[in-house]
């Protein structure tokens, strides 16, 4: 075999090689591609997103500090949905990290409605809000309502310096965190107590 004819046989199969390797390699590339697991979408988080509205319109109105005025149970939902609700709301307003929560005992904060003579189901006035602001040391105050035992909660917020109101809307089917007060209670076969439990039956008298 001439010189000339080996060096085409071995271009040939230099050339054989390389489209081999370049077909093998778009191969190895289509199956990694079609094996990939597609990255899941995150499920939906109404509550997060209605907090980050009020996060929006408090960051809009350079506020640093809010005041929880109260959560008043419209629909008779009961202390411990109420109580419960008014944790959720501190809770989610703690996420928010760019907003500080002043903190008063409700008592002290009835007073001032009392000395106002307005109530907060009524709505207040934005006199009465920039004064209740002040006197609190709060850019904000919000309110919040349980509207039904769903329970849909209708929240306000309270500029401090102009007393109107930059927010409200309302939450509707807070899914609230499974907790003892809304556990659903156990039917089996575990203790039971009971707010009248059975008397104790007592020994008959021996004779004499």
């Amino acid at each position: 075999m001439s010189p000339v004819n080996q060096v085409k046989i071995n271009d040939h199969l230099f050339a054989s090689i390389v489209h081999g390797g370049i077909l093998l390699a778009i191969f190895c590339l289509v199956m990694f591609s079609s094996c990939k697991k597609p990255i899941p979408t995150p499920e939906p988080n109404p509550v997060a997103d209605f907090f980050k509205e009020i996060q929006d319109v408090l960051d809009t109105a350079t506020a640093k500090t809010i005041t929880i005025l109260g959560v008043d149970d419209n629909c008779a939902a009961g202390p411990n949905l109420q109580r419960q609700i008014r944790q959720e709301i501190i809770a989610q307003l703690h996420n928010l990290e760019s907003i500080e929560i002043l903190e008063y005992p409700q008592s002290e904060l009835d007073a001032k409605f009392v000395e106002m003579g307005t109530k907060l189901s009524e709505g207040i006035s934005p006199e009465n809000a920039t004064e209740l602001a002040g006197s609190l040391e709060a850019d904000t105050l919000l309110y919040a309502s349980i509207e039904t035992t769903a329970p849909d909660v209708h929240i306000k917020v309270y500029s401090g310096t102009t007393g109107a109101i930059i927010f409200a809307e309302t939450l509707q089917g807070w899914q609230l965190p499974i907790t003892a007060s809304n556990a659903p209670l156990d039917l089996g076969g575990g203790t039971t107590t009971s707010e009248n439990p059975p008397p104790t039956e007592q020994p008959a008298p021996s004779g004499p």
